[in-house]
């Protein structure tokens, strides 16, 4: 994502050069001139993160935080960039620092959590998802609830990871993650029926993988449906006829024989 161009250059000159107002309302009117230039440079941070301009990221966000250095988003994002750029002690305490000034934003508590898991942390990590998750006001539970579910998975503890990716389904009945890692259980499991369940919305989404359309093919092969098992051989074929995976089914080789 490039920034745009003229007219985003020139509205942040404007906006950062402020203005000086005399008489009543000055302090005010200096208050919010200040916070409108954190506004612009907070997106423009968070622009060149999503671009992957890591280093702009950076910089912008340090110029948000001269100007506000109690702003608990610009340090989560701060976090967030340092994580990306393979600094984990500064991203952990950046986002720790966030929460001291906003402790129950339900969007710092996730990616706090995420970071802590991503640095060998996942025990410790739970407790940041399910402080997320206590949060009504929190408008993306799945998230919370999924990411918990991987580090649960991360520490061996399927029983549990299962229970939140069916938490993370509660808030997203269409969840395709969440449905193809419950697949991935039931198989090991033996609910070979749970596990053609979870699978149907995963093969049918955009987000479908080989390695899903591998596993709906075993589990109609150990059901026996040869029907269901050339219904889906055909999607495979039409959707992603280059992978490695789909070359091994055309030879016979599905189960790693």
């Amino acid at each position: 994502m490039q920034v745009r161009g003229f007219l985003c250059a020139t509205l942040l000159a404007s906006l950062l050069a402020g203005c000086m107002s005399t008489g009543d309302g000055a302090v005010a009117d200096g208050q919010a001139d200040l916070r409108r230039r954190a506004d612009i440079r907070l997106e423009l941070a968070n622009a060149y993160f999503a671009d992957g301009k890591l280093q702009i990221a950076l910089q912008e966000v340090e110029r948000v935080l001269e100007l506000e250095p109690r702003r608990a988003d610009a340090l989560g994002l701060r976090g967030l960039v340092q994580q990306q750029l393979g600094e984990p002690a500064a991203a952990i305490a950046s986002l720790q620092q966030a929460l001291r000034y906003a402790p129950n934003d339900p969007g710092l508590l996730n990616n706090t959590g995420w970071v802590l898991c991503e640095n060998g942390q996942a025990a410790r990590s739970l407790e940041y998802f399910e402080r997320a998750l206590a949060q009504r006001q929190y408008a993306s539970p799945a998230k919370a609830a999924m990411n918990a579910g991987l580090c649960s998975a991360k520490l061996g503890e399927r029983a549990r990871a299962a229970g939140y990716f069916r938490r993370a389904l509660q808030a997203e009945p269409g969840l395709v993650a969440a449905h193809a890692k419950l697949a991935g259980f039931a198989v090991e499991a033996g609910d070979l029926l749970g596990a053609r369940a979870h699978l149907l919305p995963v093969i049918t989404s955009e987000q479908v993988s080989a390695d899903d359309f591998l596993m709906a093919i075993r589990v109609e092969r150990a059901l026996g449906d040869r029907a269901a098992e050339q219904s889906i051989a055909s999607q495979w074929q039409r959707r992603l006829p280059d992978s490695p995976q789909w070359r091994d089914y055309q030879i016979g080789i599905t189960d790693g024989r």
